[in-house]
């Protein structure tokens, strides 16, 4: 069960909701004020926050934007709970780094039912793929959501493998543990030789990688991946395939068809021309991006946008 914090200055709210979650086994703290809440946050450290939005004195959009600076309280899941209910409030609370928001009056079967949902979110961004060990597409958004609503100035590096399928189809299962392997091990190799710890690598699945990093590291993160990439993973090939240029995979017909080695498509979107609000916006963005990045005889490519939000 789940340690939770709850901030409501109605009383009789919070008493009604502690007798239902200690009743279903979690473990329960209260404090009806806004002023001090984030202290009591920092000393009791949950797992999750429910957070009222109307408090007096501290409002609940100030205590979430202090809960998601915080380094040792910014990955804990928070649910807000709102009555006005209508459009722009409940998006100002996500984009202050909720996870969730509930409305007033709610029944207490419907806050059971928003408390599972996030620990089922906290429990799929601690899930990390079998092969390559990294955390997937629920963890890495959410890390883009928190240091959005932080204020942070990221870049978000999408990562294609071109060539990873036809890889796959002519060396079976035992090609793609190695790509997906050699893949891992490269992204978390460079940013380490190049001192670039405040990171976040993840991997969607198949071919797909993310990595979130300061925008001030991204554009040589982002060439030293490329030019790495293209030397080392002619070891994933024979001689005769490198000197070659290609090799020989079969397609969906069974037809014999050459293809080209593997490179990275690498489509880069950034906060230094655009306010983003969430990582579903700055996802739309690489995804325009990642169909501009389309390697070559050359090589792998990066595409970074430098478009103005107003473009």
């Amino acid at each position: 069960m789940s340690k939770i914090l709850l901030v409501d200055d109605d009383v009789d709210l919070a008493e009604l909701i502690e007798t239902k979650l200690k009743a279903e086994g979690h473990q329960l703290f209260i404090i009806n004020t806004g002023e001090g809440a984030f202290e009591y946050a920092k000393q009791v450290k949950p797992d999750m926050c429910i957070l009222d939005i109307m408090l007096p004195s501290v409002t609940g959009y100030q205590i979430c934007r202090k809960i998601r600076k915080d380094p040792e309280l910014y990955r804990i899941a928070i649910l807000i709970l709102t009555a006005l209910g209508e459009e722009p409030e409940i998006l100002h609370g996500l984009e202050q780094g909720a996870d969730d928001y509930l409305v007033k009056p709610f029944r207490l079967e419907r806050l059971m039912d928003k408390i599972a949902s996030l620990q089922a979110l906290i429990a799929a961004v601690t899930t990390r793929n079998r092969l390559t060990n990294l955390p997937g597409t629920d963890a890495i958004k959410r890390e883009i959501n928190h240091q959005l609503a932080r204020g942070m100035d990221i870049a978000a590096v999408y990562i294609d493998i071109f060539g990873f399928k036809p890889f796959c189809a002519a060396r079976g299962q035992e090609g793609q543990r190695r790509v997906l392997e050699f893949a891992a091990q490269m992204l978390l190799g460079l940013t380490r030789d190049m001192g670039i710890y405040e990171c976040f690598i993840s991997h969607m699945g198949g071919e797909h990688f993310v990595v979130l990093l300061k925008l001030e590291d991204s554009e040589r993160f982002c060439s030293s991946l490329a030019t790495m990439f293209d030397q080392r993973v002619r070891t994933l090939y024979t001689p005769q395939e490198v000197e070659q240029g290609f090799i020989v995979a079969t397609d969906k017909r069974g037809k014999e068809v050459r293809c080209p080695l593997m490179a990275l498509s690498i489509g880069v979107a950034h906060t230094q021309f655009r306010n983003f609000k969430s990582a579903k916006k700055m996802f739309e963005v690489l995804a325009q991006v990642r169909q501009m990045a389309q390697p070559g005889k050359s090589g792998s490519v990066v595409f970074v946008d430098r478009r103005h939000a107003d473009r």
